[in-house]
């Protein structure tokens, strides 16, 4: 019999901001839109970090970097607009290229003491078979951060840091994770996650974007069944005390 953890589940809908932190432009849309899109309707601020440029997904080759980049951020806060993402901050870092971990770490704890926000949603690093890279560096920067912000011996901006007031996350939500321990309700906000994720138009063909929400309709509904709703998504929600020895 499975030894049941002594640290409670944290309250996703009890944060009043999050700090979603994603590799590229689109996936906490596709991960999580639904649960952001709901916890903005109930007065939650929603802020995205995107981690890398995002450029190698861009369809057209023709496309120089700077517009093509425009054009990206163009799509980002057109969904964001959707969902209801009231910031957002871009790191820049090169898609599917090389960069440095540590780097991206120290940016993320910059903008959680910063922002100070009470949840962080972000890829599960641990999915199992995940091959892209900057969603494993992403994840696991961002679980690491959400774990060690609070240590002003890991430095971040000095600015930043020399402002910084002590306070506590909530806890962290990984997205595309195989684990799940939260099935979140988003029969109310389905189309606003469909809407935002269809402004993604550089990355997608209109058959790859059909493809793309015919499979989350799919693991959204299994997510939801036998629950007496018809789509959700699952997060593995976590104390961040957890992220360090499973205490």
């Amino acid at each position: 019999m499975p030894i049941p953890s002594v640290i409670p589940t944290p309250d996703v809908f009890q944060a009043r901001k999050i700090l979603a932190v994603q590799p590229h432009y689109d996936d906490n849309d596709i991960g999580a839109g639904g649960t952001l899109a709901k916890l903005h309707e109930m007065g939650a601020v929603i802020i995205y970090l995107t981690v890398t440029d995002d450029l190698m997904g861009v369809l057209d080759p023709a496309i120089p970097p700077d517009k093509a980049s425009a054009q990206l951020k163009r799509e980002q806060e057109q969904a964001g607009n959707i969902i209801g993402v009231s910031q957002q901050y871009w790191l820049g870092y090169p898609d599917a290229g090389k960069y440095d971990y540590f780097a991206v770490r120290q940016k993320i704890i910059t903008h959680i003491r910063m922002l100070r926000p009470d949840f962080i949603f972000t890829p599960d690093p641990w999915l199992h078979y995940e091959a892209h890279r900057d969603h494993v560096q992403t994840g696991l920067a961002a679980a690491d951060a959400a774990s060690l912000y609070g240590l002003l011996r890991i430095p971040g901006d000095p600015q930043v840091d020399a402002a910084y007031q002590p306070y506590d996350l909530l806890g962290i939500a990984f997205y595309y994770t195989a684990e799940p321990n939260k099935a979140v309700d988003i029969s109310s906000t389905r189309l606003k996650k469909e809407q935002a994720i269809q402004s993604y138009a550089s990355q997608f063909t209109p058959e790859d974007m059909q493809g793309l929400l015919r499979v989350l309709d799919i693991k959204e509904r299994s997510y939801a069944e036998g629950r007496g709703y018809t789509h959700a998504e699952g997060l593995k929600v976590m104390n961040t005390s957890q992220l360090h020895c499973g205490l």
